[in-house]
């Protein structure tokens, strides 16, 4: 039967089976599998059985998400055995089957069957002849290539289980700390072990806590007490870390219940080198996954720069009288920074740029449902107070965090050659004509997301002495640095613009941008830069 486990943060783990077609994953109570998770949805997310038995998992509208395999789940995914899945703080894990035997680590009893034990330190160096050692080559290639974690753990058990005639193996794996092993892999090939597979605590924990490799041995007719058996009917043991660089991530154990033992040092040692190249292999598992997920996700924010470019306007508004030009080039792959420009039914023209605080994809994320709200309210709504007011309650509703947006708003009135407009915490614009360049200078207001009663002032500009170009731009542009931490600043952005006062928009947004690329030179742009010009001839 198909099982689910969940696994909390503070270590507690339960198992859920799926008797019928479908469970329901939340936090109410109600639910098949509830989970006690404060930013789990009530009913989060479902695990479903289709015509031809296979299962699927589907996000049910939740809050935060779920997350397969870390990958955010979009849309209806099918199932495969030992998918991770994310809700909330639990992880959980899908079991197309039943979950075979489970290890019990155990002291073992008084009266069991004593045993010789010895113990071998990680200083202690491993001595193996030629043959072995050309074995161990030979088995590195054997696992070389192997890039996926449960197809490497299932050949080191069976070339274990194959050079050390084990009758039973196993491999946990350890995350550190003051976890407990979890025993991914297991072998038994007496098949009599019923549902428990038995074994010593302390035997493993002298591996996975002092590096030590320990080998027992049944010696019941010399009565040798030096250590109880590690279990009943277990006549001879062996187990080694999985160690790298010093770091354990885990051990390999492997016994006999049929037949005395006989394991020697040398024996040891060559079961603590396969750890060894197990600890190796695990390692590049990590690194090939780590790559996988980088290009991923290095595809998912390509994608996303993509849609987010499309949010802008695709070309340039020209007229022949008004010509409006922008550009936005983000720090990371993602834009914080929004700009948009476009004629309304009533023929005047929305002129917006903003300013999203934070970066990545957060701030692309408030930019995108910015750039939504801005369209349904400013496509029509002929007051730009309220239309700002508006827009700013939305914010405050749904932002936390300590997120806010610097805005400037405006209402470009090409007949009258008029521009309302409305600060909200943004830099002033500059007004860049043939004589010379000045800033809109206007009292301070508050960013967008800071208190939902404030109010807003708008201001209106005469555009009629031209021609001139309207300069907006976010604080990416003077706060861009050297290498030495010197910022761009004000005094050179003037400067940049002064050099030819009757450019068109294109001509004066490259050349700006070129300065910047010059003043900074190599240093890594932080920041978004984005630039609004907009000439009236």
């Amino acid at each position: 039967m198909p099982t689910i486990t969940v696994q909390y943060t503070d270590g507690r783990a339960t198992e859920h089976p799926i008797n019928g077609t479908e469970v329901v994953i939340g936090r109410d109570a109600s639910c098949e599998i509830p989970l006690e998770d404060t930013i789990t949805s009530r009913r989060h997310a479902r695990v479903y059985r289709d015509g031809t038995g296979a299962f699927w998992l589907q996000d049910l509208r939740s809050k935060n998400g779920t997350v397969l395999n870390s990958t955010a789940l979009a849309a209806p995914t099918r199932l495969r055995d030992k998918d991770r899945i994310v809700i909330g703080a639990c992880l959980l894990t899908f079991h197309a089957t039943a979950a075979g035997p489970k290890v019990v680590l155990s002291e073992a009893k008084s009266d069991t069957t004593y045993a010789a034990a010895s113990f071998w330190g990680a200083d202690q160096r491993l001595v193996l002849p030629q043959m072995r050692l050309e074995k161990l080559y030979e088995l590195n290639g054997r696992m070389t290539g192997r890039f996926d974690r449960d197809d490497l753990l299932n050949e080191v058990l069976e070339i274990c289980i194959e050079l050390l005639r084990f009758e039973r193996a196993g491999v946990a794996l350890w995350k550190g700390g003051t976890s407990l092993p979890e025993w991914v892999k297991l072998k038994n090939l007496k098949g009599d072990a019923g549902n428990e597979f038995r074994i010593s605590r302390s035997v493993v924990d002298r591996s996975l806590h002092s590096g030590e490799r320990v080998l027992i041995n049944d010696t019941a007719a010399e009565a040798d007490p030096t250590m109880s058996m590690i279990s009943n009917n277990i006549r001879s043991a062996m187990c080694v870390p999985i160690q790298y660089h010093q770091q354990v991530h885990g051990v390999i154990y492997g016994d006999r219940i049929t037949t005395a033992g006989g394991y020697t040092k040398e024996d040891a040692d060559f079961f603590a080198a396969l750890g060894q190249l197990a600890a190796m292999g695990l390692v590049n598992v990590k690194l090939v996954e780590e790559i996988k997920n980088r290009q991923r996700t290095e595809m998912d924010l390509h994608t996303a720069r993509e849609i987010q470019s499309r949010l802008f306007p695709a070309e340039p508004l020209n007229t022949g009288a008004l010509v409006i030009d922008a550009l936005n080039d983000p720090g990371r792959s993602v834009s914080g920074d929004y700009y948009d420009y476009f004629v309304r039914p009533d023929g005047l023209i929305t002129v917006v740029i903003a300013d999203v605080s934070g970066k990545g994809t957060p701030a692309s994320l408030l930019m995108a449902n910015l750039q939504a709200a801005v369209h349904v309210t400013l496509n029509h709504e002929t007051d730009l107070v309220r239309a700002t007011d508006a827009l700013n309650k939305l914010i405050c509703r749904n932002v936390s965090n300590g997120r806010f947006i610097t805005a400037m708003f405006g209402l470009l009135d090409p007949a009258n050659e008029k521009f309302t407009y409305i600060n909200a915490g943004h830099l002033p614009p500059y007004i860049v004509r043939p004589s010379g360049i000045n800033k809109f200078e206007v009292d301070p207001s508050l960013p967008l997301g800071i208190e939902d009663s404030f109010v807003y002032e708008s201001y209106t500009a005469d555009l009629s002495a031209g021609p001139l170009t309207l300069f907006m731009y976010t604080d990416g542009v003077p706060d861009a640095e050297n290498e030495d931490g010197k910022p761009y600043g004000m005094e050179r952005l003037e400067e940049s613009l002064k050099g030819n006062l009757a450019e068109q928009p294109a001509e004066m947004i490259a050349r700006v941008r070129r300065s910047i690329k010059q003043f900074t030179r190599n240093h890594t742009q932080t920041d978004d830069i984005t630039i609004v010009a907009m000439r009236l001839n």
